[in-house]
């Protein structure tokens, strides 16, 4: 009989054990959060470090601009024999940004300004390859505009001039505040974005490749293309 009472209270203690044995599992929902939360992985970023060297005024191009470009032309049919002459090219959605609906301008620019935008589309691209937001493009707002455009936008826009690179197939706007994306990109991500292309114009400014200029009221970043010194 005792070791009858002995041997109940052995398997007693055993089922005790396992009853109390630790789990490394999470057993409630504020410890499941905790253990599979994850550092965000797009660092904290200032764009203003870099837009504040984006500070090209209008007299620092504009003559050359007319040099390097187009004669600025009244109409589409002024477009059209640019373009039939291969002073002006067709230019398309490429790697690293895409083209907005555009009202007052048209998706042309002079080969070496088309060269210089993908470029730069280029290298934002493999700059956010092995990041969350790789799938991000730029989002071209502006290219090449006509006299007739240019008197229709200035009611609107306060940056527009009647002497523009806009009219010479020298110049395209990126917006800073928008970017092609899958998902609704928080504020975070939104600085990354900026920063990133903000710091690659600054660095195609410094190799002498464009003028730029971020205009903070129309949140874009002008982008005139630049040949030499």
């Amino acid at each position: 009989m005792r070791f009858r009472n002995l041997f109940i209270l052995g398997i007693g203690f055993v089922l005790l054990a396992f009853v109390y044995w630790p789990s490394n599992t999470p057993n409630s929902k504020m410890e499941r959060q905790t253990f599979t939360q994850q550092p965000d992985s797009i660092p904290l970023t200032d764009p203003s470090v870099f837009t504040a060297q984006l500070n090209n005024y209008l007299s620092d191009y504009m003559d050359r601009s007319v040099q390097q470009g187009i004669p600025a032309v009244a109409n589409t049919e002024g477009l059209r024999k640019a373009f039939r002459a291969k002073k002006l090219v067709l230019v398309s959605p490429n790697t690293g940004y895409t083209l907005d609906t555009f009202q007052y301008s048209y998706a042309m620019l002079t080969p070496y300004a088309a060269q210089i935008l993908t470029e730069i589309g280029r290298v934002f691209h493999d700059s956010i390859a092995k990041s969350p937001l790789k799938d991000c493009k730029l989002i071209v707002t502006s290219m090449t505009r006509t006299k007739y455009t240019v008197a229709q936008l200035m009611p609107t826009n306060r940056t527009a001039v009647r002497r523009s690179p806009h009219l010479n197939g020298n110049a395209f706007d990126f917006s800073y505040t928008r970017f092609k994306t899958k998902k609704e990109l928080t504020e975070r991500e939104q600085n990354y974005l900026r920063t990133i292309i903000s710091e690659i114009l600054v660095r195609f400014k410094k190799d002498i490749k464009i003028w730029a200029t971020f205009e903070a009221r129309e949140e874009c970043l002008h982008v005139v293309a630049r040949k030499g010194v």
